[in-house]
């Protein structure tokens, strides 16, 4: 038994693993993965969302720089709205997704003097394997949720 788990330790990473491609993959499976996984992320995932979104500084004004103005409080319902209800989502790279949802009776944040009405997320899908979108609830504790910010 230990020579076999041997050989799948040292032959797995020489497997090719194509993870999903958002630049190929149509927009409405990338709308239907956003909304699974607005549904299924960890509350570890969102951790490492705010983390990453107040060490790339969205959490507090800077110039030249979009940041969030509406309270703290209200941004984990409407990232997850944003997610799940998303009005569009574009890829970014070979694995990664903006998700963005507008709010058009909402200031979200501000970037210098210009009022931002969205709220944007970058997801990443490399954990997902190509053509597993339809059984995506396995992976979707391992996407990675990049990156949280305001946007036009």
């Amino acid at each position: 038994m230990h020579r076999f788990a041997l050989l799948v330790i040292l032959v797995t990473p020489s497997l090719p693993i194509q993870a999903l491609d958002t630049g190929q993959a149509p927009p409405e499976q990338l709308l239907k993965l956003g909304d699974q996984l607005a549904t299924h992320a960890g509350s570890s995932q969102w951790q490492q969302l705010w983390q990453r979104s107040r060490a790339a500084g969205h959490l507090q004004a800077r110039p030249g720089h979009p940041y969030f103005t509406i309270p703290q409080r209200f941004l984990p319902a409407l990232a997850r709205q944003a997610l799940a209800q998303a009005d569009q989502v574009e890829p970014l790279g070979k694995t990664v997704a903006r998700y963005r949802r507008t709010y058009p009776d909402r200031v979200i944040g501000m970037l210098d003097n210009q009022p931002l009405n969205s709220l944007c997320l970058d997801i990443d899908w490399r954990t997902l394997p190509n053509g597993q979108s339809d059984n995506a609830h396995a992976y979707l504790s391992s996407a990675s949720l990049l990156n949280s910010y305001p946007c036009e």
